[in-house]
Order: C-alpha cells, then sequence, then structure tokens
C-alpha cells in the first residue's frame, strides 16, 4: 500500500526534476537507450538457451531497482538449469514497457499549451509585442523525451515489473549436489528493498523514468557478469561438452539433438559443475593445449582463453574490488549520453536566448538573462545527479567483498547525499523559476520602462519607437523563425540520434 502512496508522489518529483534540468532528463533517456542498444548487441553472438530472451528482461532492469546476487551457483542455475528456461520466458514476456505517467501527460500539456499561447500572444499583441515565440523554442526538449521514452518504454502500470519477476521467481530452480535434483532456493534477482540500499543510493529505489540514472552503472555491471557467464557456457557447448563433464569425467557423453538446440540433458548437473561450467573453459586437445588439464578463466575477458596463466573465478572472493567496478565501455556510453543531453538542453534554451539577445533592446536584457540563468542552473544540477551517482557506485560494497577502505567510502556517501540533495534543490527552484518567467513573459510583465531600454552586459539604451513596418520589414522576424527553427533542429538532431544508435536487428 506504501508503495501506491509513494507513486504518485515520485512522479510529481520527476515532473519538477525534468522541467528544471532538461539535461538530467535527456542523459536518462540517452544512457538507458544506449545500454539497451549495447546489452543486445553484445548477447548477438552468445549461442546459448535464452540468448533472446535475457538481453529483454535485462534492458527492463532499467527502469526498476533490482538486487542480483552473485553468490554462486544462483545466477549459474537461472542460465544453465533448463528448468528455468520458464523463469526467463515469463520475465520476458512481461517486459510491456509503456506507462501514461503523470510527468509524460504534463510534458504532453505545456509542449501545446506553448504552442497555443504562443499563436495566441503573436496575434493580440500590439507591435512591437512581447511575443511568446522563445517559450515554444525552449519547451520544445520535451518532444524528443515524450517520444523518446514512449519507444524505449517504462512501466505500463505501477509495480507490473515487479510483479512479474516475483512470478518468474515461482520457477527459478537451484542447482543442489544431485544433479536430477534442483531445489527451491535464494532467489538470484530479486527486487530491491529499501533495507538494500543505504541513503546515498535511496535515489536507485524510485521506479520513475528520470531516475534512470542513479541506476545506469549496476545495471550495466549486472547485464555484463551475466553476459560473461553465458559465453563461458556458450564456449563449452561450442566444444560439445556437457555441464556433467565439465572436470573430462567422461560421464555422461553429449547427447545430440535436431537442429542446432542444445539438448535439455547437456545442461544438467550438480551446483559445483553448473558453476564451473559458467566460469571454467575446458582445453581440448584441438586447440593444441594439454588434454588433461582445465585452465580457469576470468569472465570478464574472454579473449584470455589464448593464455595458459590460471586465473581467479568470478565468484572467487579475492577479486580485486577494483576489477569488477566499472562495466566495460560504459564512460564511452556515459560521455555521448552527456554530451547529447547538454546539447539538447543548451540547443533549445540557446535559441530562446538568441531570441531575445539579438532583438532590441540589443543585449542581455530581462528576457535573454532569465532563460540564460534557467539553462546554468539545468546543467548545474545535472552535474550534481551525475556525480552523486558516480560517488554512490564508487561507495557500493561489492558482493563477496569487505569494505577496505571505511573512511574513504564514508566520504564518499557523503559526497553523494550532498551533491544529489543540491542538485535536486537547483531543479526544483529552477523548474518554479522557469514557469514563473514564463507567466511573466506572457502576461507583459517585461514590457516595463526597465526591460525594455536596459540591457546587463550593454547598460542603458535609448528608447526608440517602433512601427509596424518597421517589425513586419525588419529582421525581427527573421530571429524569431530562425530561433524557433535552431530549437526545433536541434530536437530532431536528438532524436534522430537515438535512431542512429539503434541496436542491430538478429
Amino acid at each position: 500500500m506504501l508503495f501506491w502512496l509513494i507513486e504518485p508522489l515520485d512522479d510529481v518529483t520527476s515532473f519538477l526534476i525534468t522541467m528544471g534540468s532538461p539535461a538530467l532528463a535527456a542523459y536518462s533517456l540517452q544512457i538507458t537507450h544506449l545500454n539497451k542498444g549495447w546489452i543486445t548487441t553484445s548477447f548477438l553472438d552468445v549461442k546459448y538457451p535464452n540468448s533472446q530472451r535475457i538481453p529483454t528482461a535485462l534492458s527492463a532492469f532499467h527502469h526498476v531497482p533490482i538486487r542480483m546476487s552473485h553468490r554462486a551457483p544462483l545466477l549459474h542455475s537461472l542460465i544453465v538449469l533448463p528448468k528455468n528456461d520458464e523463469f526467463w520466458s515469463r520475465l520476458a514476456a512481461a517486459n510491456k514497457t509503456r506507462r501514461w505517467s503523470i510527468p509524460l501527460v504534463m510534458s504532453y500539456v505545456l509542449v501545446i499549451f506553448s504552442v497555443i499561447l504562443t499563436i495566441m500572444d503573436s496575434v493580440t499583441s500590439p507591435p512591437p509585442g512581447d511575443t511568446g515565440y522563445s517559450i515554444a523554442a525552449i519547451w520544445t526538449f520535451l518532444l524528443p523525451l515524450i517520444i523518446g521514452w514512449l519507444s524505449i518504454g517504462c512501466e505500463p502500470e505501477p509495480s507490473h515489473l515487479r510483479n512479474s519477476l516475483d512470478n518468474a521467481n515461482q520457477k527459478a530452480w537451484v542447482a543442489t549436489g544431485g544433479r536430477d535434483k534442483p531445489a527451491r532456493g535464494p532467489l538470484a534477482i530479486e527486487f530491491a528493498k529499501a533495507e538494500d540500499v543505504d541513503l546515498a543510493r535511496k535515489e536507485e529505489l524510485r521506479p520513475v523514468p528520470v531516475f534512470n540514472y542513479s541506476r545506469v552503472f549496476i545495471t550495466s555491471l549486472n547485464a555484463e557478469l551475466i553476459l560473461d557467464l553465458m559465453k563461458n557456457a556458450a564456449t563449452n557447448a561450442e566444444q560439445r561438452i556437457p555441464v556433467a563433464d565439465l572436470m573430462g569425467s567422461g560421464v555422461p557423453a553429449w547427447v545430440e539433438s535436431e537442429g542446432n538446440e542444445i539438448h535439455d540433458e547437456n545442461r544438467v548437473g550438480t551446483d559445483t559443475e553448473v558453476t564451473e561450467y559458467c566460469t571454467r573453459v575446458r582445453v581440448l586437445p584441438q586447440l593444441e593445449w594439454d588434454s588433461s588439464s582445465t585452465s580457469t578463466l576470468e569472465v570478464r575477458s574472454p579473449q584470455m582463453a589464448s593464455t595458459s596463466i590460471p586465473l581467479l573465478p568470478l565468484h572467487d572472493p579475492r577479486l580485486s574490488q577494483n576489477s569488477c567496478r566499472w562495466a566495460p565501455g560504459i564512460w564511452k556510453r556515459v560521455a555521448i549520453a552527456i554530451a547529447l543531453a547538454l546539447g539538447l538542453q543548451w540547443g533549445t534554451v540557446g535559441a530562446a536566448v538568441m531570441i531575445h539577445y539579438v532583438a532590441p533592446p540589443v543585449g542581455l536584457g530581462c528576457r535573454a538573462f532569465s532563460f540564460l540563468l534557467y539553462g546554468a542552473a539545468g546543467t548545474l544540477s545535472f552535474f550534481l545527479f551525475l556525480t552523486s551517482s558516480i560517488l554512490a557506485h564508487m561507495s557500493r560494497p561489492l558482493q563477496g567483498q569487505g569494505c577496505a577502505r571505511p573512511r574513504l567510502r564514508t566520504y564518499q556517501n557523503a559526497g553523494a547525499i550532498i551533491c544529489r540533495w543540491l542538485g535536486k534543490c537547483v531543479a526544483i527552484v529552477s523548474a518554479m523559476g522557469i514557469l514563473v518567467v514564463c507567466f511573466f513573459q506572457i502576461t507583459g510583465a517585461f514590457n516595463s520602462c526597465f526591460c525594455s531600454s536596459f540591457t546587463f552586459d550593454k547598460g542603458e539604451h535609448p528608447v526608440v519607437i517602433l512601427t509596424i513596418n518597421y517589425i513586419v520589414g525588419s529582421s525581427i522576424l527573421r530571429i524569431w523563425i530562425g530561433g524557433l527553427a535552431f530549437a526545433f533542429s536541434t530536437a530532431l538532431l536528438f532524436g534522430f540520434s537515438m535512431y542512429l544508435a539503434r541496436p542491430p536487428s538478429r
């Protein structure tokens, strides 16, 4: 019941943060899209059962807080055991990520409302009226965000993915000491609870699209973990090695099946065999290696199969803490998402600033300065949120490892909390401020003598009486058209960038 009460509050907070920091909303959308494409592409070459269902489920985990256990043989059993095929089937089938939430509805209303007010103000305002073309330009960022979230998706209704995961976990099995006796045991993938995260990572519990920024690092890390486990299992299967024969015992032999499918008998084993099947790759004679040896491979680097130096398995608690902190390629995707997000925000806000900076009185006047201040506040808020997510993830205790430097972790947690609250305060104040500025502009409050004759960068301007012919025939109309064209072009390029980054089809 409490979750249903918190959900509307999260939506309202999400709306205010989106209005106050367009860059954060664009970043959350873009990094979710890039990670989804990376996950889908990474599993393309993995030839193992459920390799098409698992990416679908992992992509849905961007929208909800998930707690994934790395303890063997929980995840290993989900990947290998044939009885867990129904688990992935239920989870993938439930990934209907669409919802008309309050932020989406309010975004549509704001865009339509601003355009209507612009048209009405252009018709009714006498020259040189304070037209609202800049308002239409500044809200243009909402269009690619709305279309993008409808394309990528979010939960169709509150608790949908939570209920889907609970339903799928009813069909989850864990390998035991008996090869043909899997049992119900601890769950490998669960919906995160409040006690699972500390105060620095509380935003991860909010299943609202704009808060995807807080889950990007852990979601990528979990996806990389499952990918590496599946790659090792697929490599053993390509060598026709059943789960129960990884150590070369000779029994049972590989069971043939029709087509390229892997027979269920080849995927049955004890808890130890299932774990080693996902973390060790057997060396065969045809690879010109010692056929009597089995080298342990680090699952994060399949290319290292060409070396005979034994490495620690992934589930071993002696692994270096820093080796598994960040998923491969995550910083490249983050950098791309940051560049595109800032480009969208400043392309639309900059268009509004340009309209009023070039139009009389030329310079940084009341209108241009207000929009410039809004853009600066949104950017500051975005970087505070981003810093908070990085510090929170750096302080995250890795499973199976103690906290080697508790004082450093305390500082990181404190920094994450401070940055998050500062970012949230700046974003909410910025959202309220831009709504007030738009209201003042529509009502003509900026048509005062001070705003019409003074700019902050050039001081006082002589008062010039403009005629209708001057306004119609001068460059002011071209300034309005150019500003709107620039804003809509920026929004179009942002949406087109998502189209270019689409993952390839199978």
